[in-house]
């Protein structure tokens, strides 16, 4: 297989990398942690970046006759412009990036479920939001890869992630490059993961690149990565990753021995009807594809959507050896 490209990450500078909460601690991440070595991360505390120190005093959103200020209740500093400055002139600043990790219910940098007050003190919740900062981010990266710290610890959305992530980075190097050989290339790559996703835009993007100009692939990159955007916001269902897998088990299934292919029908229905999970799938087709498809293996993004090592680690709790004398 071809190496995975190295991904760009904002992340909350509070996750695994400086004592820059507002109480002075630092927050633990597997996900940040796991992802370090592989990646280049770029990052940012918006608080402290504006001169709120640490320990500081917490903020909260209020929205007063419709407007939304950030405000520190205990000192009655409004730093509402500071931090729109701020962000504005970051966001200038700001090279290519591919994905984002964010602290959870940060006033600043928080994506969902932000607390919104209707006062500085000893009021309610109005509503519910994003961070002063991570709204702009949302505005500008619509459709990237971007999640909180505490949702990444869930199996099903840091596969999401990761799949989404690593995509990403592939595609900023394909529109670098700006050739339409290399946009075929990373389209036909990606054909069995791109239909799980979403199979109606997969063809849309397919007729895009039918017909496309010769040579220079500028004229349509823009819509291309619209579209991709657009199937990558949620992954497919269970039968639509059944669908893609007797996809990929047909084109090579006239060298299966009978036993394989109904060892193969089984476990598929197993799947579908929840009896294992898709990492066990993934991992037959895995073992069907080096036997039978070694030489293609580039065009198996599905079952290498990102490195191994990211894979995520089992719980040492849940899977507690009960049985052990010591234990």
């Amino acid at each position: 297989m071809s190496d995975f490209p190295r991904p760009r990450i904002l992340v909350s500078r509070c996750l695994e990398f400086d004592n820059v909460r507002y109480n002075g601690q630092v927050i633990h991440s597997q996900i940040v942690r796991d992802l370090e070595p592989i990646v280049d991360f770029i990052k940012v505390c918006p608080e402290v970046e504006i001169g709120l120190g640490v320990p500081r005093e917490p903020i909260r959103i209020v929205k007063e006759k419709g407007n939304y200020r950030l405000v520190q209740p205990k000192t009655g500093r409004d730093v509402t412009r500071e931090m729109d400055d701020f962000t504005d002139n970051f966001l200038s600043r700001l090279e290519d990036v591919d994905g984002f990790i964010f602290k959870s219910g940060s006033p600043t940098i928080g994506i969902r479920n932000i607390k919104v007050y209707s006062g500085e003190t000893m009021a309610p919740v109005v509503e519910r939001g994003s961070g002063f900062f991570t709204k702009k981010i949302l505005d500008k990266y619509a459709g990237y890869p971007m999640e909180e710290d505490d949702r990444l610890r869930n199996y099903r959305i840091r596969h999401h992630f990761l799949t989404q992530l690593y995509t990403f980075a592939d595609f900023r190097q394909v529109k670098d490059s700006a050739l339409s050989d290399e946009m075929l290339k990373f389209n036909k790559k990606n054909a069995f993961l791109f239909s799980f996703y979403n199979d109606n835009t997969y063809r849309k993007m397919c007729d895009l690149l039918e017909n496309k100009p010769n040579g220079a692939a500028y004229g349509i990159i823009p819509a291309y990565e619209e579209m991709l955007k657009e199937l990558m916001q949620k992954p497919g269902d269970p039968e639509s990753k059944a669908a893609v897998a007797q996809k990929i088990v047909s084109s090579f299934d006239s060298s299966m021995s009978s036993s394989e292919k109904e060892f193969f029908k089984n476990h598929l229905q197993n799947y579908l009807e929840m009896r294992i999970d898709e990492d066990a799938l993934t991992e037959v087709l895995r073992l069907y594809v080096h036997r039978y498809d070694a030489e293609n293996l580039d065009n198996y993004t599905i079952l290498y959507p990102y490195p191994d090592v990211l894979r995520m680690p089992g719980d040492s709790k849940r899977d507690k050896d009960y049985w052990s004398e010591n234990k």
